[in-house]
């Protein structure tokens, strides 16, 4: 961990604050009541009014204007409450699951938005989601109707590729009803393909180092549909959404020099759809009730093929995955500093895949290649915030999650969990530019039922197995947040965590049965002599680990320095996880892990010429994979960005960004071992170097009504 550059931010930091004056919190209040309010529980209000200079268009670019706030999408994962982002809409979470928070937070208009409460710590009444910072944004209540029309492109300037997409928008609200749709055709793409990259085969058996050029390609469609409702119902508030949408990408990589040739092609496609309801009401003035259902469901297939000097190959995916989700809450709001909550929830979901491999036209055995997933869970909670003063709050609970997996196809298995997750915040804010938070709690990790079908790479040849017996890993959370407001937005946020985990999940070697003879009978030894026992690796628990994250996160208003408009923005991440490699039984960090992020980003707003720009740094990352017979190493090199934004009207916006103008380096590298890592010796290293090529990209939109 570089403690040097940590130490040197603390410091500049720390004199920052010390000298820091008035606090945000301290500008003129909003004048609606219900803003008063929270701003009397220490609760931070703003109004768009209060980042006019920056012209938002969105909620999500207020958002990430928002001084001490980090956007947290959550994560795609069964259940409900497992997946929260930090972010609620009219005192709610978003009930769709399918679509990203962003996707969600980019489509309310700056037009619509009242204020955004920053809650910090707990507040009575709301739900945080377990989440010790939530922003809160509240829509206004008057009739109107507003359309958005964007267009953009993405152009790879070496290549000469580009990119299209567009969006069109509707929202309506009149007489307490609300009603939306929108139509896409998004891109996804991959921002390290390059066409002049190379690489490089290390041999440690006398055989010549392998020199070849590579060239990558990477991108597809998102296209998808949107509609919403919302609107009084029996003395309630019913909320219903929907979704339908399609997915394709490729990627290829080409590898070619003196007596080598190799292509491998990878194509997919998905089909997805959403429906949720959600409907809230009060029971009086203390009690509401909240109850929801949610059904998704997506199919898919895809196909990877790789041509080289041995021959052909074709590996293919098909897969199936749905979840279905009801979930019931009571809130009981007993005063101003103390409420109570509790509930349930039930989750059932599943996942049907298959696979298969040819290699030159013959079938390929592979252990669990046609497997089906199926969860029945159910969890219910209860927690309570009490906030004695204005200067402290509390906020305490449990949760109980039961949950039955079982599996069948290759392979047939049925187990059962009960996990209980209590959780204790305690927030100390002794001035109104200062709060500490405290936090302690168990989570319980979630599980990728894809990780219990086996996955090969062509590329490298590297089969990953499927894990039938793959828990999730369980960590017990003790946490420090010191954060401190100066000026009039700067904020100072230091994290300090500690991990404990059991039942670490990484790649965990084991043995599997796998009918290479195709005759029907996966036993030890059948008719052709051949073992149908395999030692293979995949997903998998391998013992128990701990984790230690520092986070520091700075934002540095520029006008005292003589930039008027001007913002720098520092968000960091240290982390040092430690776990026995079940191999080597020695010590070694959690694989996929990265240890530091760093990202720093520079903007100056421009009024007077209705004009923003600005440039971002990211320091790069790098990441060790730790497999069976390699270790599979991933680095990114630094990453600059930049933008510049004109809105010469309130409906008209233009923006252009140049990205990897200073071009970086992608590497993939790879160490192969002739056996088992904690055995075999050392056959060679592979390190492919991708230059990534610049990307130009422009948007226009324009706002009716």
């Amino acid at each position: 961990m570089p403690d040097f550059a940590l130490t040197r931010m603390l410091a500049v930091a720390s004199v920052l604050a010390i000298a820091a004056s008035p606090a945000l919190a301290d500008q003129a209040p909003p004048e609606a009541a219900a803003a008063t309010d929270a701003t009397a529980q220490g609760v931070l209000v703003y109004t768009p009014a209060d980042f006019a200079a920056s012209r938002p268009n969105t909620a999500l670019d207020l958002l990430n204007r928002l001084p001490g706030f980090s956007l947290d999408t959550g994560e795609n994962v069964r259940g409900f409450a497992g997946a929260a982002g930090n972010v609620l809409v009219d005192g709610q979470r978003p009930t769709i699951k399918t679509d990203s928070l962003s996707d969600y937070l980019a489509r309310i208009t700056i037009g619509q938005i009242e204020r955004v409460e920053l809650i910090r710590g707990g507040a009575p009444g709301i739900d945080m989601q377990g989440r010790p910072v939530v922003a809160n944004i509240i829509r206004k209540s008057v009739d109107s109707f507003t359309q958005v029309m964007q267009v953009s492109d993405m152009l790879y300037t070496e290549s000469g590729k580009n990119l299209p997409s567009w969006y069109y928008q509707a929202t309506r609200r009149a007489g307490g009803r609300q009603y939306e749709i929108q139509f896409s055709r998004g891109l996804s793409y991959d921002d390290s393909v390059g066409g002049a990259g190379s690489r490089v085969t290390q041999y440690f058996d006398g055989t010549p180092t392998l020199f070849e050029q590579a060239g990558t390609e990477g991108d597809g469609g998102v296209h998808t549909a949107r509609a919403n409702y919302k609107g009084p119902l029996f003395g309630g508030t019913l909320s219903v959404n929907g979704l339908v949408g399609q997915d394709d990408f490729k990627s290829e990589s080409l590898f070619w020099g003196a007596g080598s040739d190799a292509r491998y092609t990878s194509r997919s496609s998905n089909d997805r759809g959403e429906i949720s309801v959600n409907y809230t009401r009060d029971l009086g003035e203390a009690l509401s009730v909240e109850v929801l259902g949610l059904t998704k469901l997506a199919e898919g297939e895809g196909r990877n093929i790789g041509v080289d000097s041995g021959g052909d190959q074709l590996f293919t995916v098909n897969a199936e995955a749905g979840e279905s989700i009801a979930r019931a809450v009571l809130r009981y709001t007993h005063s101003p500093k103390l409420s109570m909550e509790g509930g349930g929830e039930i989750a059932l979901n599943f996942r049907e895949q298959s696979i298969g491999l040819l290699v030159n036209g013959a079938p390929i055995a592979l252990p669990a290649s046609n497997v089906r997933v199926e969860e029945t869970r159910g969890e219910g909670f209860l927690q309570g915030t009490w906030r004695p003063t204005p200067k402290w709050s509390f906020e305490t609970g449990v949760r109980v999650e039961s949950s039955t997996i079982s599996q069948s196809g290759d392979t047939t298995l049925e187990r059962s969990f009960v996990y209980p997750k209590p959780r204790f915040l305690a927030t100390w804010s002794p001035t109104d530019k200062d709060q500490v938070r405290f936090r302690v709690e168990r989570e319980v990790g979630q599980l990728d039922f894809r990780q219990f079908v086996s996955n090969v790479s062509l590329n490298s040849g590297v089969l990953t197995a499927g894990n039938a017996d793959l828990e999730p890993d369980k960590r017990l959370i003790y946490e420090a947040v010191f954060e401190k407001r100066f000026w009039s937005a700067g904020a100072l946020v230091l994290t300090l965590r500690h991990e404990d985990i059991t039942d670490v999940a990484d790649q965990k070697p084991f043995t599997v049965l796998v009918d290479d003879n195709a005759d029907g009978v996966p036993d030890d030894q059948n008719s052709d002599g051949i073992p149908d026992t395999r030692l293979v690796a995949g997903p998998g628990n391998i013992g128990d680990g701990t984790n230690n994250v520092v986070q520091f996160n700075l934002t540095l208003p520029l006008d005292r320095f003589g930039i008027a408009g001007g913002e720098l923005k520092f968000d960091t991440q240290w982390q040092d996880s430690e776990v026995i490699d079940p191999l080597t039984l020695e010590p070694r960090r959690f694989s996929g892990q990265r240890p530091d992020n760093i990202q720093i980003d520079f903007r100056q707003d421009l009024p007077a010429m209705k004009l923003s720009y600005g440039f971002g740094w990211f320091d790069g990352w790098s990441e060790r994979t730790f497999r069976l017979q390699n270790v599979d190493h991933l680095r990114l090199e630094k990453f600059v960005s930049s933008f510049v934004e004109y809105k010469p009207t309130s409906r008209f916006t233009l923006r252009g960004e140049i990205n990897n103008f200073m071009p970086y380096t992608f590497q993939i590298g790879r160490s192969v071992y002739d056996g088992p890592r904690n055995t075999g010796n050392l056959a060679y290293i592979e390190t492919e170097r991708r230059n990534s090529q610049i990307l130009a990209f422009v948007r226009a939109r324009y706002q009716f009504g």
